[in-house]
């Protein structure tokens, strides 16, 4: 009978996920760096298009639905939410530029945490200088949070300087990702010869204990004892 598989859950440091959050640094990093103010105003069109598209598929999926379905959910308020967010963004498109410095801070932030746990997973695997990844961490949380407080600290080539730091992310997760991946290879392969070493152990039966020397025989009554 075979084993019940334990449930699949989200691994971060499957391919799966890094790759694609790998590329999309590189994107935009890239497109920052050689576009600078072209591609905030690009991206605030692509952005109020998927707005626009969200929205409207929810209040599609409002219109469809049946009444108890309508009353449990917020289709109707997040889709017109959505749709209103999408229209504004698409006719001032300079606000995304104005608050995209504080989303890039929160992004750092959010980064600066996850690489402390990176630091732990490195050391749990016996990575050799993992606290390294505490300073990179501690960066992150320091220029996250002067990118929420005083976005105007990085000058006017703030998009060129927020590109090179996504680059400079994509690099790092790479590293990462091969790091973690080396580290739990050998980690795993320690613990499976500690396993065989262990199982082979158990199977190695007890030394025989050595034979008792026989007894004399008892002399018979009368009998003289004999000499040596």
């Amino acid at each position: 009978m075979q084993q019940p598989q334990p449930p699949r859950t989200k691994d971060k440091m499957s391919p799966r996920f890094v790759i694609p959050l790998v590329l999309f640094y590189l994107a935009v990093g890239v497109l920052l760096i050689w576009l600078e103010a072209m591609v905030t105003t690009i991206a605030s069109y692509v952005l109020s298009v998927f707005l626009a598209a969200g929205g409207g598929f929810l209040l599609y999926r409002y219109i469809r639905s049946e009444p108890r379905a309508r009353i449990a959910g917020m289709d109707l308020a997040i889709g017109l939410i959505l749709l209103l967010t999408g229209i504004l963004l698409a006719f001032s498109p300079g606000d995304l530029d104005r608050i995209f410095p504080k989303i890039w801070g929160l992004s750092l932030i959010f980064g600066g945490f996850l690489k402390v746990q990176y630091a732990f997973d490195e050391k749990t695997v016996s990575v050799q200088r993992w606290w390294i990844m505490l300073v990179f961490a501690a960066v992150s949380l320091v220029i996250g949070t002067l990118a929420l407080m005083s976005p105007a600290i990085f000058g006017e080539n703030r998009n060129v300087v927020i590109g090179i730091f996504m680059l400079g992310e994509a690099v790092l997760d790479i590293v990462t990702y091969f790091l973690l991946t080396r580290g739990l290879r050998r980690h795993d392969a320690e613990k499976e010869a500690a396993r065989l070493a262990s199982a082979a152990a158990a199977k190695i039966p007890a030394a025989p204990a050595a034979p008792a020397a026989p007894e004399a025989p008892a002399a018979a009554p009368g009998s003289a004892p004999q000499e040596e």
